[in-house]
Parts: structure tokens; sequence; C-alpha cells
């Protein structure tokens, strides 16, 4: 009897999966550099790799784009995430379960969410748009961080505004666009750059795309794509670093420190941290001007303060006058130590009469609770955690040309580089 060998050189769903690569990235911002570290500021145009630059030029506000999958989950994922001051991700979540990162025994177990970090913003919505340059390179996709909770909603509506009158996305080129707005945040106007997808085919075109919606999609319905690089966004090493009197020119599109510079510069806070009475007298070091500005106490926390207080039986006057100049680091500190129900920070206030005392002040918790990252040598400090590009909160008021766009401000809160 003879034996037919059957040689095994395919491994049943193994060999048959097929993954893209990611073989760049494309950020949304740059870092100043200043006296007393660096912070995360937003430019008006895509900060693009070498390989782009030759196409699109140094500062390009379009790109052509394409998407190898229809699946948005694969391409765009989305996830409220904490980084905390580690590179790496510690806890992820969906506002209903979570993951959190167990330090004991580096396993990540699960739990509710949302918890307290998203109040006191230490958590954020963060998400990753991986777009192929047909342009540039067909090999691989290129990972944008992005901050922006308007941007991801802007984004997925037209991802289901092509699925309605093409039936896909997927392998459609389509351009990706920084389009400046202008929105009102904290009662101050403000232009940024939020992104924006746009098909510019006819009618026809669309007609034609949707007689290969059948063959396209079978083809990548078992594409795969490689997991997005989830760094922590306010130490990202491979950030375009500027010094802060270069900022101008930076921020120019003409390269020449104008246009749309003046505009950015001008939204940037004083370079101080507004200061109590007391302490404007204060000649130290501390008290000077020229450090970039901590991000001011957002709504949320402004509100879970208020309640808080109002509960201990303070007045409402008494707690917006002893809070209206924290900043949201400041203001996280003073909500740990409410939740603890130490209301010291109010003590020095309650007095109808009398000086202010020098009560226990959350900047001082702040401060000497602040955990830095292992600095490597000539690394320079990072001021904050990166969120200058993030959304204000729903209930702030939009211009009428708005759409959503992150405050430009050198924060501490979570970027999109």
């Amino acid at each position: 009897m003879t034996t037919t060998f059957v040689p095994f050189t395919r491994i049943n769903g193994l060999s048959n999966r097929r993954r893209y690569p990611i073989i760049g990235k494309i950020r949304l911002g740059i870092r100043a550099l200043g006296k007393s570290g660096s912070y995360p500021v937003e430019t008006p145009y895509f900060v693009v790799p070498k390989e782009v630059q030759e196409l699109y030029g140094e500062k390009p506000t379009e790109l052509d784009v394409m998407f190898p999958s229809n699946n948005p989950e694969l391409i765009f994922p989305q996830s409220l995430r904490w980084y905390g001051n580690s590179h790496g991700l510690k806890c992820i979540g969906n506002k209903k379960q979570a993951q959190r990162l167990d330090e004991r025994t580096f396993r990540f177990e699960p739990r509710e969410c949302p918890c307290e970090l998203l109040e006191k913003g230490e958590c954020s919505e963060r998400a990753q748009l991986l777009v192929m340059l047909p342009r540039i390179s067909m090999a691989g996709l290129y990972q944008i961080d992005i901050g922006s909770s308007n941007s991801m909603i802007d984004i997925n509506s037209y991802f289901d505004w092509m699925n309605t009158h093409i039936g896909r996305f997927a392998m459609v080129q389509l351009k990706l666009r920084r389009v400046p707005r202008q929105m009102v945040h904290k009662g101050q106007p403000r232009t940024h750059y939020p992104l924006a997808l746009r098909f510019d085919g006819s009618a026809a075109d669309i007609e034609e795309l949707k007689k290969q919606n059948a063959e396209i999609l079978s083809k990548l319905g078992s594409i795969e794509v490689q997991e997005p690089e989830d760094t922590n966004p306010a130490i990202d090493p491979q950030a375009t670093t500027v010094l802060e009197h270069d900022l101008p020119k930076a921020l120019s599109l003409s390269g020449d420190g104008s246009d749309h510079a003046e505009s950015a510069m001008s939204q940037l806070p004083n370079t101080s941290v507004p200061a109590r009475p007391e302490e404007r007298a204060d000649p130290s070091p501390s008290a000077t001007s020229g450090t970039p500005a901590a991000a001011p106490m957002t709504d949320p926390q402004k509100r879970r303060i208020l309640r808080k207080a109002k509960e201990a039986g303070l007045a409402e006057d008494l707690i917006f006058a002893k809070i209206h100049h924290l900043t949201k680091k400041e203001a996280s500190g003073l909500i740990s130590q409410l939740d603890r129900q130490d209301y010291s920070f109010f003590e020095a206030a309650a007095p109808a009469t009398g000086p202010e005392s020098d009560a226990l002040e959350p900047k001082a918790n702040a401060m000497a609770n602040r955990h830095l990252g292992p600095m490597t040598d000539g690394q320079p400090e990072t001021i904050g955690d990166g969120s200058g590009f993030d959304q204000p909160a729903d209930d702030e008021a939009h211009m009428a040309d708005g759409g959503g766009v992150p405050p430009f401000l050198p924060t501490t809160e979570g970027v999109e580089f």
C-alpha cells in the first residue's frame, strides 16, 4: 500500500490571517520648551514625518487618506484611558466597564467605569485614527492620536454618512483636513483645528463606487490591523519640540511667524498661575512669571467641589471666593481632601470678619504629592499630562460656525500628540 505524503505548510486559523502594519505617526501638535519644562501646543497643521513632508510640504493642512477596513473598531478605537505618571496605560474603559492595572500583580483587573478619576480630569477620552496615505505608501498605516470628543463624533458621523450613501468607507479616497473653527471656551473666543473627513466625489463617482462594494468588502472582511501604540501622550520622546520664543514661527503656516501663529499665541494664557492677594507680594522665585500656566479647574470639578462643600454647610458665595483661582491639579487635590471630609481648606474664610489665615491649600497638597516619572539625562521636565487639545464640556457654548474643538492651552490634561 502506497501512502501519499501531505506537506504541512499552512496552519489553519493562522496562515490565512492578514494584518496591516503601522509604519508611522502623525501628530496634531508640538511641545514648547520654556524655562520650567515643556508643554503641549496645538498646531493648525499636521505634524508629519519626512516622507510625507516631501509630497505635502512641511506643514500640510490636508491629507489624502484611505481606510483598509470598514470596521471602525479596527481603524478608529476609542476609550477612556488613564496613564498616571507612567509611560504605559494603567486603566482603560468605556463608561460601563474597565480594566485597571494591579501594580502588585501586573495584571489588568475588571472594575466599574467611570470612576472618580474621570471627574477629577485624570482620565480622559482618547482615540487612535489609523489611516493609509495612498500617495505616500500602500504598505501600511499612519497613526493619529486624538483627545477631542468632538473630532471623535465628527469622524464617527462621517463613517455613518459614507455607509449610508456609498455602502462603505473602506478603500474610498477621502480628504482629512485640519479645519479652523471658532468657539467660546470659558467666556473666551478661540480658534482651534479639529479633524474633518470629506469625500470630494460626485454622484456619478458614488454610483461607480457602489458597483465595487461586494467585491471589496468581501476581500477586506478578514483584514486585521496592527494594534496601535498606546503610550502616555505627555511622555512622547518623538514629538517635535521647539523653544518657547520660536513658537510664533513654528505655529505659522507661512513660516514667518504670521497668520495663524498670531491668533494662536494670543490664546495662550498668562504664564503664571493667578495668585491670591497675599501671594502677589511674595518675592520668591515661585511667584515670578515666565512659567507656563497650568490648566484651569474644569466645570465638573467645580460642581463637585460646590456640592461637597455645600453638604458641609458652607455658603455658596464663600465657596466660589475660595476656589475661583484653582488649577485643575489643585482642584483634584481639593476633591480628594473633601472626599475624606477634610474641610480645612475653607476654614480660613469661614469667619465673616478677620483676615485670611494660612490654611492648608490644595496647591500645597498637589505639589507635595507630585510624582514625576523617571527622567533620563537631558530630558526636559514635562509640565502636565497632555490634554491641551481635549474638548470642553458639553454644556459650554459653541460659536455659530463651531463644531466642537479643543481648547488651545499649554495644560496638564490629555493631549493628542
